[in-house]
């Protein structure tokens, strides 16, 4: 038995002449946050929908639960919540009587309403109209609708989309609590690429339609060189050092630039002090996942 909770297998997706989505094969491990990255018209949108089960794939296969989606979609879509896009609600009813249409439609308990509420921090404003509400609190009113049923997996497409920086951290955090404290696998499409270095533990690039790289972040970040600037005592001889032990060094804002593949400053630090050296500045030049991201576009458009 696979040991993931969405697989998909040469999953294709064509329009006309046009393929939105090319052979992609996700793999999304239980209990995690997998963040699905790519720029707008990328092809995530589709995906989602396709994981959901809301449009037919061309070909290929969607695997949720174990269970193929073309045989069991009713079923499976009971352990599914989804956030697609904007939220749906009714703007002149209360945060509680638009997730008692939730609740009447999926057969729940009254009790459901009050849990969800609970988890998405909205249990004070349960009597006041969404038409009161900020973006923030719509958004999270959208993925208390996602949680009600107690699903296993939650999709969320966009859903920091138009929000102010403190909107984004109140998302931010209920997602990561979602996962962390409640053991819900969560997918995340965006393509507000700092957003899902903080939450993910596990990242899909997609791009024209095609994943170019699944894995984890600390992968992906492995797979770039590191890079180190360092300041020490007697440059010239550090530098000469350095380049005996086989590091690839250049100088640079008056201080020495050390690059390579998982390099580790505390490391490099030690070797310094050890010979000698006095380490008066050191600070990781990492790339971010931003960086990583357009660097990745880039590769791809050389190709």
């Amino acid at each position: 038995m696979s040991n993931y909770i969405v697989e998909t297998k040469d999953l294709i997706k064509s329009f006309k002449n046009f393929k939105a989505v090319n052979g992609i094969e996700l793999k999304v491990k239980e209990g995690t946050i997998y963040g699905f990255l790519g720029p707008n018209g990328a092809g995530k949108s589709t995906t989602i929908r396709m994981l959901l089960g809301l449009i037919k794939a061309t070909s290929g296969e969607v695997i949720v639960f174990g269970k193929n989606i073309k045989g069991k979609r009713e079923e499976i879509l009971r352990d599914i919540g989804a956030l697609v896009e904007t939220p749906s609600y009714y703007e002149h009813l209360t945060s509680y009587e638009n997730l008692e249409i939730t609740r009447v439609v999926l057969k729940l308990n009254k009790t459901e309403i009050d849990r969800v509420l609970a988890l998405v921090g909205l249990s004070e404003v349960r009597n006041k109209k969404v038409k009161e509400f900020s973006l923030g609190m719509k958004q999270r009113l959208g993925i208390a609708q996602a949680l009600m049923g107690n699903p296993k997996l939650i999709i969320l497409d966009e859903p920091t989309n138009g929000l102010d920086p403190s909107g984004i951290q109140e998302i931010r955090e209920l997602i990561k609590s979602l996962s962390g404290e409640k053991g819900i696998t969560v997918i995340i499409s965006s393509h507000i690429l700092s957003e899902i270095e903080l939450m993910a533990d596990e990242v899909g690039i997609i791009k024209k339609g095609e994943l170019i790289y699944q894995g984890t972040i600390e992968s992906l970040r492995k797979n770039n060189n590191s890079k180190i600037l360092v300041g020490v005592s007697n440059k010239v001889e550090a530098l000469e050092l350095l380049i005996k032990r086989r590091y690839r060094v250049k100088e640079e804002k008056g201080k020495l630039l050390v690059s390579g593949e998982s390099l580790s400053p505390s490391k490099l630090c030690r070797e310094l002090v050890l010979a000698g050296f006095d380490v008066n500045y050191l600070s990781d030049e990492g790339k971010s996942l931003e960086d990583m991201f357009l660097s990745l576009m880039m590769e791809e458009e050389v190709c």
